[in-house]
């Protein structure tokens, strides 16, 4: 019964503090404690709003985002936002709402794929047409922010490519950006005719141009050689791996990041419950799998145990298990050939009927079968229903035996790390 801007107001005074800091009457050890009812019952509170016609364009925008910041997802209300998000008309007031629109779908694990196209569209339509050229730093950092989200998300598109190329030469970009422009660019497989040219100016930066990085922009900086090495033209790939600056560039500065991060993910893996587990299920069955050593380009939780030996003479395929962590699988899919289907049957979500990888796990798994890895998956959202150790065998079972829906890796093309 709380009426839609009050709502709106409640929404975002909860997002903005952490659930540790509301009195204890309010978090409970039951359902009935009101923060146990809050995200069903603002799920109806919203859809009422929505049905009403209550909520423009910006508050819709407004509200997805406080539910993404405190976790609060429910299809009904998830769908009718999405749905009034893809019926509202872009207009140039609202060029702020873009970037925080596709946070929160991030957040959320929403890939509605018609949305993000139209928002690409119009982003691109107003950078080419209402922007100074070239793009002044703010508007660049905003570029490569929404650029970073749709990476995310496993959304690529021609037009946000082209951003990101014409931007390799301009002159307002900071060492920083150049390199996020670079590694966005790596990341989608784009290599344009500046791209080499651009990574000859970052090899000629000096100390104090890097001081500022922090190391999640060293790591991302990594994918500029990881992703030419698999996915780019023989030329670049040759040319990266032997230019001696290039090679001094990435072993001074981003080399280390990455694979410190793979060790940590590699440490905070065998401290898991999970790892138990599986090592469990994975010696009953009589597997010859063992976890990746450390100092490998990938985290992999367990690998045939000789695995090398199969990689250099070109055998059998060996065996990748590779877990999918919940923030790694969509919660809502919907491709980007239902803009044009009929029906709006063809809007529904397709994570009811299958599974789908984002963020890092989809270039993960893509290098690994470049490596010439048999990635076999399992997905932590439906390892944790498992009520015994039997189905647990069977599900490693499904996993590597055979074609299924769970050893096929699908994507549409800290406490955050933790196994759950």
């Amino acid at each position: 019964s709380l009426p839609p801007t009050p709502l709106i107001s409640l929404l975002r005074s909860l997002a903005s503090r952490p659930a540790s800091s509301l009195p204890q009457e309010f978090l409970g050890e039951h359902s009935c404690a009101p923060m146990d009812m809050a995200p069903e019952t603002a799920s109806r509170a919203v859809c009422k709003a929505i049905e009403g016609g209550q909520w423009d364009f910006p508050q819709v925008v407004d509200v997805l985002g406080s539910l993404s910041r405190l976790g609060w997802y429910r299809e009904a209300s998830v769908a009718s936002m999405l749905q009034r998000c893809a019926e509202a008309p872009l207009l140039e007031r609202h060029t702020r709402l873009v970037l925080p629109l596709t946070k929160a779908l991030v957040e959320l694990r929403v890939h509605h794929a018609p949305l993000l196209h139209k928002m690409v569209l119009w982003k691109h339509w107003y950078l080419s047409n209402l922007c100074p050229k070239p793009l002044p730093t703010e508007q660049l950092e905003d570029l490569l922010q929404l650029s970073e989200q749709l990476l995310e998300l496993s959304f690529q598109s021609l037009e946000m490519q082209g951003l990101l190329a014409e931007n390799l030469k301009n002159p307002n970009a900071s060492p920083r950006q150049l390199l996020a422009l670079l590694a966005q660019c790596a990341r989608s497989s784009h290599f344009p005719p500046d791209f080499k040219e651009a990574c000859a100016r970052v090899a000629e930066s000096t100390s104090s141009d890097l001081a500022s990085l922090s190391s999640e922009d060293l790591v991302s900086a990594f994918n500029i050689h990881l992703c030419a090495v698999f996915d780019g033209p023989a030329a670049l790939k040759h040319w990266l791996t032997e230019d001696e600056a290039m090679k001094a560039f990435f072993q001074t500065h981003t080399s280390h990041k990455w694979y410190q991060k793979q060790d940590r993910e590699r440490a905070t893996f065998l401290q898991s419950s999970m790892f138990a587990d599986l090592r469990q299920a994975v010696e009953d069955e009589g597997l010859d799998l063992q976890p990746s050593d450390p100092g490998e380009v990938y985290h992999i939780e367990f690998v045939s145990r000789n695995a090398k030996e199969r990689l250099s003479t070109m055998a059998t395929p060996p065996t990748a298990l590779v877990c999918i962590k919940s923030k790694e699988q969509l919660q809502w899919y919907v491709p980007i050939t239902a803009e044009t289907d009929a029906g709006l049957e063809q809007l529904q979500n397709r994570c009811h009927t299958f599974r789908f990888m984002f963020r890092g796990a989809v270039q993960k798994i893509r290098h690994l079968q470049a490596m010439g890895y048999a990635p076999a998956v399992v997905w932590l959202s439906e390892w944790r229903m498992l009520k015994s150790k039997e189905q647990q065998r069977a599900y490693i079972r499904e996993a590597i035996g055979g074609p299924s829906q769970k050893n096929v890796a699908f994507a549409p093309s800290s406490e955050q790390d933790a196994y759950k």
